[in-house]
């Protein structure tokens, strides 16, 4: 029984020990958030044009018949290959010929016409001006003829370029107006590659002509190269955009006509920017993001606008300094005024 009560007391003891021990006071948590600081680079370098465009021959041409008529013979199809000189299509030449034969025989009678009356003012049997009219009538029978002639002639589609048929507008026997495009021919040669592009007026005035381009295709994996061909001098009525002609390189790859290019250009002359990694950025949307930069041990946020992404590099041209302190890993926990612990 004494053993028990012995116990007892000394769990008593211990309990009442316990409860008169002072509590350890709560260390205070430090609220800041461990950042990493990166260095920028100031440079001097091109920015580059980010613009667009279809893929299509320098040679591209719509073919047609100068006259009016029925069609006789088409004699290919789209995705023919054709060569210069080839005839393509045919007109019925019924029409064609019977006119033709009509300034013949106005042709003859006017020279007979004027023979006859040289021989009689030779013999001062006619007059001057009788003379002097049966040679203009010669000469305009002449014209007549050579127009006729020259009518025949164009009632055939003759193809101008070595190239593919890409488009067939009209079947054979249907009428078609003249001047009215038949077929559509765009010539395959690598020389003749070229893709058509519209710029705003701020960047039409950075190219002279010339300039180097990097062009990209959906459809293969390589960037192929390129120079500007040519600048328009006056806008576009409609879209307000002026054309840039970019002739391409295709190496030995076979490119076809109406391939969609995103394509960079790249004027001689250099801004100043300020290059930082990409996922320093935060926010971004277009060529506007935001970057946070560390202002003694807080963090500032600074929009910024984007000239242009390399690699893993953005290029900055405007919105901080090569002094500015970027914040690189952390960025994505800050808020403005953030309290920040820089770290190595």
């Amino acid at each position: 029984m004494k053993f028990i009560n012995f116990w007892t007391v000394m769990a008593l003891i211990l309990i009442l020990a316990a409860g008169c021990k002072q509590p350890k006071p709560v260390e205070k948590a430090d609220g800041s958030i461990p950042v990493k600081l990166i260095s920028v680079s100031a440079l001097q370098e091109a920015e580059p044009m980010e613009t667009s465009g279809l893929l299509s021959s320098e040679q591209q041409s719509n073919l047609s018949f100068k006259m009016s008529g029925i069609i006789s013979r088409i004699l290919v199809k789209e995705g023919d290959r054709v060569q210069q000189g080839q005839v393509l299509a045919l007109l019925n030449k019924t029409e064609v010929n019977a006119q033709l034969n009509q300034a013949e025989e106005n042709f003859n009678k006017a020279q007979r016409d004027a023979q006859r009356i040289a021989n009689l003012y030779k013999d001062s049997v006619s007059t001057r001006e009788q003379f002097d009219n049966t040679q203009t009538a010669l000469t305009i029978a002449k014209k007549q003829l050579d127009i006729a002639r020259y009518n025949s002639a164009q009632s055939s589609i003759i193809a101008n370029t070595a190239g593919v048929v890409l488009k067939k507008t009209a079947n054979e026997g249907e009428q078609i107006a003249g001047g009215a495009p038949v077929l559509f021919i765009s010539s395959t040669a690598d020389k003749d590659w070229i893709i058509k592009c519209g710029i705003t007026d701020k960047d039409r005035a950075r190219l002279r002509g010339n300039e180097p381009a990097e062009i990209v295709f959906d459809a293969y994996p390589q960037t192929f190269s390129g120079k500007v061909k040519s600048l328009a001098e006056g806008s576009d009525a409609g879209s307000g955009l002026y054309q840039v002609e970019v002739r391409i390189d295709p190496g030995q790859v076979k490119l076809v006509a109406g391939l969609f290019a995103k394509v960079k250009l790249y004027p001689a002359g250099k801004a100043d920017l300020v290059s930082v990694p990409v996922d320093a950025l935060v926010e971004g949307k277009n060529d506007s993001a935001y970057v946070f930069i560390a202002d003694g041990n807080k963090a500032v946020k600074k929009a910024v606008k984007i000239a242009y992404l390399k690699g893993d590099k953005a290029y900055i041209s405007n919105g901080m300094s090569a002094q500015d302190r970027v914040i690189r890993e952390g960025s994505a926990y800050l808020t403005p005024g953030s309290t920040i612990k820089i770290i190595r």
